[in-house]
């Protein structure tokens, strides 16, 4: 084989290996299941740390976040929902402009997510 086409065939090699890795973005999540009133666990992902537990309420499931952002020295704040059987929710954070955390209950079971979605702008 001559030089020219070794060298033709490392350029198409490295071109794919490139186009791959720039079109493989990984998409990372941190997830959480909560079975029993007032467990807790906390999620980590896109600069905010956010403890979740829940209590019964009359109504369903009193479901309280606590987070706080990695960067600064911000506060702790909270967040509070109820939450009945088969809700579910996805909503952004300010200071995590790139997750999207997702609140799920089913039966007696809260599900908890936090997925690093790379940051995301409107358009027309």
């Amino acid at each position: 084989m001559n030089d020219t086409l070794k060298a033709r065939r490392t350029m198409k090699f490295a071109f794919t290996l490139a186009a791959l890795a720039l079109t493989a973005a990984p998409v990372l999540a941190d997830e959480m299941t909560l079975t029993a009133p007032m467990s807790s666990a906390t999620l980590h992902e896109g600069g905010l740390d956010m403890n979740v537990y829940f209590v019964e309420a009359e109504n369903g499931y009193d479901v309280i976040g606590t987070y706080v952002s990695r960067v600064g020295a911000y506060a702790p704040a909270r967040i509070r929902m109820l939450m009945q059987d088969g809700d579910s929710v996805a909503f952004g954070m300010p200071g995590a402009r790139d997750v999207l955390y997702s609140f799920e209950r089913s039966g007696d079971a809260l599900h908890v997510t936090a997925e690093n979605t790379g940051l995301q702008f409107a358009s027309n």
